[in-house]
């Protein structure tokens, strides 16, 4: 009997232990996100690094306390067919672990692959209280997550960029140096650099992040894009007589550009003589004509200095790439 009831006061007291173990984790949990609604409420924007177990990638949550809050995060698609991914992240979500050029795996824990990015935005727009966004490498690409002990601290790694419209790419990466253990490969595109973007900078732009940084770094890398072979680019050269403009890659088409120019100002003087205001109509109609090149939708001048964007700037092709277009 009295062995019977030591085992049933064992038990009990089992029983006791694992409750308040039970109560303390519970009131513990609560104690976090009454601070976390605390903080949103104070502060209007909370964004913060939750460790979750979550299927895979790197996790980013935020509390937005209505449905019109700003959130501070944009998304891409390139084509309908391909993923949906982070081009900016300046807001809520810009001190977790979400960064640019990450490809959006989940929001909410439904799966953004094979939607759109409008579909992808409106999770975020239409969320309220916590938001989850994970994010995962695009794939051909990498995430990498190495710690830098010093701004000093040589990273072993190198960038190119062949002409300024080019993509960053990585070059060389050092067998002794910081990434040589992740998986960034030589060639892949430079995304972002601790969250900067790196799409429309310089080389020399992407390396000074790398020198500035210290302690956690991550660089987040993407599959080459197609660009066109030397061979390409030289026979397009060739067919139009004249290379490219200084700075500008080639591949693209000579033409003409009208402008305000001398002959234009002219005619504009002789008409307000002859006309008063009316005249100047005239600079609606320029009449002046200089060289240009078109790559894409970009227009430049002979020196290579962008003068407008096509369909908004004249732009009138060559004959010889007209017969060919």
């Amino acid at each position: 009997f009295h062995s019977h009831h030591s085992s049933d006061n064992l038990l009990a007291t089992c029983h006791f232990t694992n409750s308040r173990k039970q109560d303390h984790h519970r009131r513990e949990k609560m104690t976090v996100e009454e601070d976390i609604k605390k903080e949103g409420a104070d502060g209007g924007e909370v964004a913060f690094a939750v460790a979750e177990p979550l299927t895979s990638g790197f996790t980013g949550v935020a509390f937005k306390e209505s449905k019109d809050q700003t959130v501070g995060i944009a998304f891409r698609q390139e084509l309908p067919d391909h993923p949906v991914t982070i081009s900016k992240n300046t807001g809520l979500f810009a001190n977790t672990d979400l960064k640019v050029g990450m490809e959006v795996e989940s929001i909410n824990g439904t799966v953004v692959d094979g939607l759109t990015r409008l579909k992808a935005i409106s999770f975020i727009k239409e969320a309220e209280g916590k938001v989850t966004v994970v994010g995962k490498a695009v794939k051909g690409g990498a995430i990498a997550v190495v710690f830098k002990e010093s701004i000093g601290q040589k990273c072993g790694i190198a960038f190119k960029q062949d002409v300024p419209t080019d993509p960053v790419t990585i070059s060389r990466i050092g067998e002794d140096g910081l990434f040589v253990k992740t998986d960034l490969k030589v060639g892949m595109q430079v995304m972002s650099v601790n969250n900067v973007p790196v799409e429309g900078l310089d080389k020399t732009q992407a390396i000074q992040f790398l020198k500035d940084a210290e302690g956690k770094v991550v660089v987040v890398g993407a599959p080459p894009t197609n660009k066109p072979k030397p061979a390409a680019a030289a026979a397009t050269a060739t067919a139009t007589g004249t290379p490219p403009p200084p700075g500008v890659a080639a591949g693209g088409q000579w033409g003409t550009n009208k402008y305000i120019g001398q002959q234009t100002q002219m005619l504009m003087c002789f008409g307000c003589l002859c006309f008063g205001l009316p005249g100047l109509c005239v600079c609606f109609c320029p009449q002046d004509d200089r060289d240009a090149y078109r790559l894409g939708n970009q227009i430049y001048d002979a020196s290579g200095k962008p003068i407008g964007t096509y369909p908004g700037e004249n732009f009138v092709p060559t004959r010889n790439q007209m017969q060919r277009t």
